[in-house]
């Protein structure tokens, strides 16, 4: 394991780290199969999982599991996904109980029912331990601003613990209209817009003025959200400061204000310093936390990006573990 001259910090946290469970894989198609198979081992393995974080230096990771996760299974059996997230979580304790001061997790949610998945996240926080829950997008082409989320997300806020939005494909109709014939564009394009856009959506319908205290995470970074910060800021703002949901009301505040207290990015995928500098700038140090994206992305390079990034030594500190521990709990 690197010494203490080797790491840059005292501590290193990472957020979006994924595993995978048999149950789900099964659900997967041939076509996702395929694509994860080389990963697959990695995914899977927790013992492999600590050496290659040990070699890194990450003292931690928080593990959700990989995209789509039981998200793909369709509203018609709700029933089903509400008992693979229980065995998913089940395990994911299991496993940290087994590592406790390396690993820790976030829940699988059965969002075909928002009532079903309100009542899982309060079992795997409460009874679990776990540490909130990492949702895939949409659900089947419903977004959390659906008044049916509004107890999920109560529930987020009652026990003080986050959703960590993670991207997934946009509903079929935007990618045929956007992205076909060039099917590379949505993981590279569609994922950030489309996490975007869904964050967007939970400010304009007024999500986080009636959960003022409501906590979302995005990785990458903020999915394009500090580059295009001031302009969202001026047209999603009147001049009276206030964003106009659906409804008609108009919200308490303005999207820099929710951007500001209600949204942690994370690096997760995306070690560049000039993108990093937007995201500190925009968003502020104390909204961004270190992640790798393991195993689609390498510990070793986020590691060597946290080495060198360019922050004072005790902002440095807030990246890498601060900001989590405090937000987390851990």
């Amino acid at each position: 394991m690197p010494t203490q001259l080797d790491n840059p910090v005292t501590r290193v946290v990472s957020l979006e780290e994924a595993f995978l469970h048999p149950r789900v894989w099964n659900l997967y198609p041939d076509s996702l199969q395929r694509r994860y198979a080389h990963l697959k081992e990695r995914l899977s393995d927790v013992a492999q999982r600590i050496r290659l974080m040990d070699d890194a230096g990450i003292d931690l990771q928080v593990l959700s599991h990989a995209h789509p996760g039981a998200q793909i299974i369709p509203d018609r059996d709700a029933d089903l996904a509400t008992t693979i997230c229980r065995d998913v979580n089940d395990w994911l304790a299991a496993s940290v109980s087994a590592y406790p001061t390396r690993l820790a997790g976030f829940a699988t949610l059965p969002t075909q029912s928002p009532d079903a998945a309100a009542a899982e996240l309060h079992r795997a926080v409460s009874q679990l331990g776990l540490k909130g829950a990492l949702i895939n997008g949409h659900t089947n082409g419903r977004y959390l601003d659906d008044p049916a989320f509004d107890k999920l997300l109560g529930t987020a806020t009652e026990l003080g613990v986050p959703i960590y939005l993670h991207p997934t494909d946009p509903p079929e109709a935007i990618s045929q209209i956007y992205y076909q014939p060039f099917s590379a564009l949505i993981p590279s394009w569609g994922w950030p817009v489309e996490t975007a856009t869904h964050l967007l959506r939970l400010m304009c319908a007024g999500v986080f003025d009636r959960y003022p205290n409501l906590t979302i995470i995005v990785g990458h970074l903020g999915e394009l959200l500090p580059y295009c910060y001031t302009r969202l800021n001026a047209g999603l703002t009147t001049a009276m400061g206030a964003l106009v949901p659906r409804d008609g009301m108009r919200n308490r505040n303005s999207a820099a204000h929710y951007l500001k207290n209600n949204v942690f990015a994370t690096s997760s995928g995306l070690f560049d310093q000039p993108v990093f500098d937007c995201a500190v700038a925009m968003l502020g140090i104390d909204r961004l936390m270190f992640s790798v994206d393991y195993p689609f992305q390498d510990n070793e390079t986020a590691m060597e990006f946290l080495r060198h990034c360019a922050l004072s030594p005790d902002d440095k500190e807030r990246f890498a573990h601060g900001n989590a521990d405090q937000l987390l709990r851990l």
